[in-house]
């Protein structure tokens, strides 16, 4: 049964890194299903055989974090948003608790370190190939990467995000390569290991990974010193003179290699119009609505336009995510989840600490080797995590599967860094619940990931169809494929968005009078249906107004476009949808407030798309048409 478990967790490890890599949930769900067995497995194996036990405190604090995000999942306003943190959250508690528990051995851990080391490749691999030019390829056939160009991606869509994968599989490399038991042929193939992925996330021109990774390097080489003081103090000077050496070498040769890339990437920000310095303010406007608990689950992508920094660049889009986790972690789950979080990482950090201090005092004291495999992965676990903790400031790359994943193996291995139990302290009579407690999570957190797999997953996946047969414009088939999905998950509000557009969209002048009042009827149903599911976005209140004008309702209409408005107060799209609205309704006057209200809007519509400025046209055109029409009817005075 343990070797099932390891056999489908390492599938599952590989199946996320390679799909799950965007914050959408359609590539995740294979990785969900695989998870959610591998969880289900360890339920019914239950009692499981590990070389060190895990600290109690590290299994204690993710406990409580773990059941506090959910909960707030759970109970999130938005229920479609909040399924994305859920699921990850507990894929993430999955992949925990088995590098904790069931991947203790040291020949295991180096197994998972291979899992990793072949994403990297592969991810390599895929960006050699859009180095090469074709900066859209994507591994899954039919879909294209939406990304800067110039920018590898790997398996990831954004840069950004593999840049952070690979700055975690960088630094347990290196933790082998100095403290493993190696030959000096394993440590020079090593060496061209890490220098590959150094180039790699230099080629994908992240600035908070550079700054992740320098973070990740200090705290390494603090530890490392703190090794050999205690240890070989004889070499701790020449290490002290060489180990700054070494790095300033290796970022010279980096930044000679990429200087006019990063050159124009660090002259581009932080400066003054930096989006980030835009968006915090927004995220920390609905941290403030409530300071404890937070807005609830991914519920920043409504604050993002509902709190839109006035400052910001009226062409910028929707931030979506507040692209620094702790803040969105205020935003999202208050005060209560960033303490929650803060006190899960200094469990971990402590686990670590004592584990060093245990290696120098009772392990090297019986060896003399200052080289391990429980060494080497709980030193590139530290750098690892410190270089993703760094990174988090100015990225959202948690809330991508993959990394996310990655991340909760770090801390699994610092759980249990590997202190041999007649060493171990008593454990404390109060944190032994944990242990019960984190198995009970890690069984319901399976059984919520196969059963979303198999029948969320399945509606997905009709979505996904949906939209590739839309770009061919194979509109009835897309239909089709959107109904079958609303039959499986009847809480998506985003299925129903798209359905009533749909139908709106099947609608035909040449449609006998029955059949364009079915199909009308049928569209503004599913469009009020998704604005009930998710009445905090504007996208979806704005198709509904345009729906319930077709069909007759204008006040009714003009209510939806009110509570557009009110959740994108600055942008440009509601007010515009306002002037139009009003203009249908020959309320002249109105409507061209209206539009000169929307050209004060600090969000503008993409270019391209229907502006105040063609309303405006469109206005004055229609109201000296009525003005010609009404002079011509009145008599003529002689």
């Amino acid at each position: 049964m343990e070797k099932l478990i390891l056999g489908v967790f390492g599938a599952a490890l590989i199946v996320t890194g390679v799909l799950a890599t965007e914050t959408r949930m359609l590539f995740f769900w294979p990785g969900c299903l695989l998870m959610g067995l591998a969880a289900l497995f360890l339920t019914v194996r239950w009692r499981v055989r590990v070389i060190f036990p895990p600290d109690e405190a590290c299994l204690a604090t993710t406990l409580l974090f773990t059941l506090y995000i959910a909960a707030r999942a759970v109970f999130s306003p938005m229920e479609l948003w909040a399924r994305e943190d859920f699921f990850i959250l507990c894929a993430a508690l999955v992949t925990y608790l088995l590098a904790a528990t069931l991947c203790s051995h040291p020949r295991t851990r180096l197994g998972l370190l291979f899992v990793l080391l072949a994403l990297a490749a592969g991810n390599l691999a895929v960006g050699m190939i859009q180095f090469g030019g074709r900066w859209d390829f994507h591994v899954v056939p039919g879909f294209l990467r939406a990304f800067d160009e110039s920018r590898i991606g790997g398996f990831f869509n954004n840069s950004n995000h593999l840049a952070a994968f690979l700055s975690m599989v960088l630094f347990l490399c290196t933790g082998w390569m100095l403290f493993g038991r190696l030959g000096t042929a394993g440590r020079l193939v090593l060496c061209f290991i890490i220098l590959t992925m150094t180039t790699g996330t230099a080629l994908t021109q992240s600035r908070g990974a550079l700054l992740g990774a320098a973070a990740g390097a200090v705290v390494f080489t603090l530890a490392a010193l703190w090794l050999l003081w205690q240890t070989h103090r004889h070499l701790f000077k020449w290490a002290l003179i060489g180990g700054p050496i070494l790095l300033l070498l290796a970022g010279g040769v980096l930044w000679k290699v990429n200087e006019e890339t990063l050159a124009r990437r660090l002259k581009e920000g932080p400066g003054v119009d930096d989006i980030r310095a835009h968006i915090w303010p927004a995220a920390l406007a609905q941290h403030a609505q409530a300071p404890w608990t937070g807005a609830g689950a991914r519920m920043f992508q409504s604050g993002c336009a509902q709190f839109r920094d006035p400052r910001q660049s009226p062409n910028t889009g929707e931030a979506l995510f507040a692209h620094n986790e702790f803040i969105q972690m205020l935003a999202d789950y208050g005060w209560t989840g960033l303490l929650l979080l803060v006190l899960m990482l200094l469990a971990h950090a402590r686990s670590a600490g004592r584990f060093l201090r245990w290696f120098v005092r009772r392990k090297f004291a019986r060896t003399g080797h200052l080289a391990g495999t429980t060494l080497a992965l709980t030193m590139g676990a530290l750098g690892g995590l410190a270089a993703t903790l760094a990174h988090a400031v100015v990225e959202f790359h948690w809330h991508v599967p993959a990394v996310a994943v990655t991340g909760a193996l770090l801390l699994g291995l610092l759980a249990n860094p590997g202190i041999e139990m007649e060493d171990r302290a008593p454990s404390s009579a109060w944190l032994r619940w944990s242990r019960t407690g984190i198995k009970l999570a890690c069984a319901g957190a399976g059984l919520c990931l196969a059963l979303g797999a198999v029948t969320w997953g399945a509606a997905d996946y009709h979505v996904g169809r949906a939209a590739v047969l839309t770009k061919q414009k194979d509109n009835a088939g897309a239909l089709e494929h959107l109904l079958r999905a609303g039959e499986v998950d009847t809480r998506n509000a985003e299925i129903f968005h798209l359905r009533g557009l749909a139908w709106l969209e099947s609608w035909r002048p040449d449609q006998s009078p029955a059949e364009r009042e079915r199909v009308l009827a049928a569209g503004v149903e599913d469009l009020r249906r998704s604005c009930e599911l998710n009445p905090w976005s504007h996208f979806y209140w704005l198709p509904l107004a345009d729906a319930l004008r077709a069909a007759g309702q204008p006040e009714e209409a003009l209510k939806a476009i009110h509570r557009a408005c009110e959740l994108a107060p600055l942008y440009e799209e509601p007010r515009v949808a306002l002037a139009i609205h009003l203009h249908s309704l020959r309320r002249y006057e109105e409507a061209e407030m209206a539009c000169l209200w929307a050209s004060r809007a600090r969000a503008l519509n993409p270019e391209g798309s229907a502006n105040w400025s063609t309303e405006h046209q469109l206005l004055l055109q229609d109201t000296a048409f009525a003005a010609e029409r009404e002079r011509r009817r009145r008599p003529s005075v002689p």
